[in-house]
Parts: structure tokens; C-alpha cells; sequence
């Protein structure tokens, strides 16, 4: 299995260009620094619908379009550097629990799950359900991939992305759901009372009572535009990335490594674990500074909460705004004020 590149770093940029980051919610700054919150508050704001992929967050802060097809094959692509030549689709885990009227989507995160755990429960399916050889699941490291002989509708977002939701508006419909429905509830049956399950319901955790089967395709060709550098431990966008022959490397763990890293400016997607004010305030204080210096020529980030902020140097002169004016923190969205 193929890992990114390390960042290598690369002499000082000659032109300031633009950073293109996303980042977990800015609901982790309460409390936090009120002059980055301040900062934010400067910028050009808007909120974006949610849910939403990090990927297609990044493609709309760099003006790309983001009906990116075959997700999965990507995101094996940037897992092993391997390209699939096969129709295939994301297979992960989740626990759909069900309510009175409908199920409720838990996605359940690969850091729960040990690489034998899983494969326990991949080769448990292909034992039952890949008899014929015209489907087959597999593992590769901590997520899972459906492969198929015939293509079928699958969802149009990760588990991710619909956690902690009504997951009905991204499954196939009408005529297209039929199989989908089928296969989801074949896994269903297949992984009701495996020992793996009995295991984590004693230690505490959902079981694992289905797949979330989503971005199914074959793995697309490039586009013609090169991507600016990219900084992320995704695989979905580091296979785009890839794909279309641009540099993508591993997030080195700060923003200063970024910048260290880039000629004119980057693309990054911090990970979900630095969803704390130790590690977010040290990200954004660094694009505020390298703003200020004029390393850069203007910084947008894509907030997991739909936020949406554009900054350049300019915006510093807008004293009136303000975090308690126009607050970016929370779970619910923002208030984009006039401009």
C-alpha cells in the first residue's frame, strides 16, 4: 500500500497566491481567541448547505466544479496508488438504528476498529455473498470497498458526511433502489449476530449492522486543469489530486509547513482530530500572519459547519464587524451580514 509523499519544503514564494483550507468547526474557538474570532468575522461570509464532503468543500473554495463520479475508485486510488480498472464502490461501516418511523444513521470511525476486526467482518460477507464471483468485498486498511460485476446506484455521500441523520435523501430511489435496497439488506442478515458485534455491543459500542454502500463508479479520467498543492490525509482527495497529476503530500501537522512546503499557495484539509483549540488556533493564527506578511494574497476556508470565509489583507479595515456581531461558531450555521 502506497503512503503521500512527505512535504518537502521549497524556496519562498515569489508571488503571494492563495491558501484553500478545510477546517473543523469554528465552535471549538468559544471561548478561545476573540481576535481571531474577530478576524473571521471580517471576512467575506457565506453558508453553504449541509451535508457536504470535505472534498467538495476545498473544490468550491478553489472555483472547480465538484460532481466528481466514481468516488470510490478515487479514494482506493489515493489509498494504495493502485488504478482500479473495475466498477467499485465505498463499503463503510455504520450502525443504522432503527426508530419509530425510520432509520438513524451512526457512522462509525475507522480509528474504532482494528485492521483484523474489520477483515473479520469483510471476509464473513465475501464468504456468504460473493458465491458467484460477480461481486466481492474487500478491505484495504481501515475502509471497506464493494466491487462489482454490474454497477448499481449507491448513495451520493459518505457515512460521514450523513452521520447522525435520516440517511433516506442520499439513497437510490425509485426503480435504481431495488437492488440497492436488496444487497443492503442481504449485509443485513449476513452480519446480524457476528462475533465481532457481540464483541463491541459488551465493550459499549453501536455493532456494526450494515454497510453504507456510496460513490459507486469506475475510476474516471483526469481533468485537464492542475490542482495547486495539497496537504491531507483524506485519501478520496489525495486520489483526485493524483489523478490529475498534482503534487499531494500528507498534512506535515501545521500550516507553517504548508507555506514552508508551497510556491504560491495551497489547498489542505486539516483532520478531524484537531477539532480542539489547541491545534485549530495555531492553524488559523498562522494563515492570519502569513496574510499580514504578505506570503499570501488571500485565505478561504471551508468551515465542517457549512461556514463559509473569504479574507484578504484589505478586510482588516472593516472594525465595525465582530465576532459578537457576526458570530461563525456553533453547530447551526451562521449569519452572513451584508457586505
Amino acid at each position: 500500500m502506497s503512503s503521500p509523499e512527505e512535504y518537502k519544503a521549497k524556496p519562498a514564494a515569489k508571488t503571494p497566491g492563495m491558501a484553500a483550507v478545510w477546517m473543523p468547526l469554528p465552535g471549538s474557538l468559544a471561548g478561545g481567541d476573540h481576535a481571531l474570532l474577530d478576524w473571521l468575522s471580517r471576512g467575506d461570509i457565506e453558508r453553504r448547505a449541509l451535508p457536504s464532503e470535505p472534498l467538495d468543500g476545498l473544490l468550491y473554495l478553489l472555483g472547480r466544479r465538484a460532481d466528481v463520479t466514481g468516488r470510490a475508485a478515487i479514494r482506493f486510488y489515493g489509498q494504495t496508488g493502485d488504478r482500479p480498472n473495475v466498477w467499485m464502490a465505498a463499503a463503510d461501516p455504520v450502525y443504522l438504528e432503527p426508530r419509530l418511523d425510520h432509520l438513524f444513521l451512526h457512522a462509525l470511525p475507522a480509528r474504532e476498529f482494528e485492521a483484523g476486526t474489520l477483515r473479520k467482518l469483510f471476509d464473513h460477507l465475501h464468504d456468504k455473498l460473493a458465491d458467484d464471483g460477480s461481486a466481492d468485498f474487500a478491505r484495504v486498511g481501515r475502509m471497506g470497498y464493494l466491487r462489482a460485476d454490474e454497477p448499481l446506484e449507491t448513495a451520493t455521500l459518505s457515512a460521514a458526511a450523513v452521520d447522525q441523520r435520516v440517511p433516506n435523501d442520499w439513497m437510490p430511489s425509485g426503480l435504481a433502489a431495488a437492488r440497492f435496497r436488496q444487497l443492503l439488506s442481504e449485509i443485513e442478515m449476513a452480519l446480524h449476530d457476528h462475533p465481532v458485534n457481540a464483541a463491541r455491543v459488551e465493550a459499549g459500542r453501536f455493532p456494526v449492522n450494515s454497510l453504507w454502500l456510496w460513490g459507486g463508479g469506475m475510476l474516471p479520467t483526469a481533468i485537464s486543469e492542475r490542482l495547486p498543492p495539497l496537504f491531507s490525509n483524506d485519501p478520496l482527495p489525495l486520489g483526485l489530486w493524483r489523478l490529475n497529476e498534482s503534487p499531494a503530500a500528507a498534512w506535515p501537522g501545521s500550516v507553517e509547513r504548508c507555506l514552508d512546503a508551497s510556491a504560491d499557495g495551497f489547498a489542505a484539509l486539516i483532520p478531524f482530530a484537531a477539532e480542539h483549540v489547541d491545534e485549530l488556533e495555531p492553524a488559523l493564527e498562522a494563515l492570519h500572519d502569513a496574510l499580514r506578511r504578505r506570503e499570501l494574497a488571500e485565505v478561504r476556508l471551508f468551515f465542517a459547519n457549512g461556514a463559509v470565509v473569504k479574507l484578504r489583507r484589505a478586510h482588516r479595515w472593516r472594525w465595525w464587524r465582530n465576532a459578537r456581531k457576526y458570530p461563525l461558531t456553533g453547530n447551526g450555521g451562521i449569519d452572513a451580514p451584508d457586505r
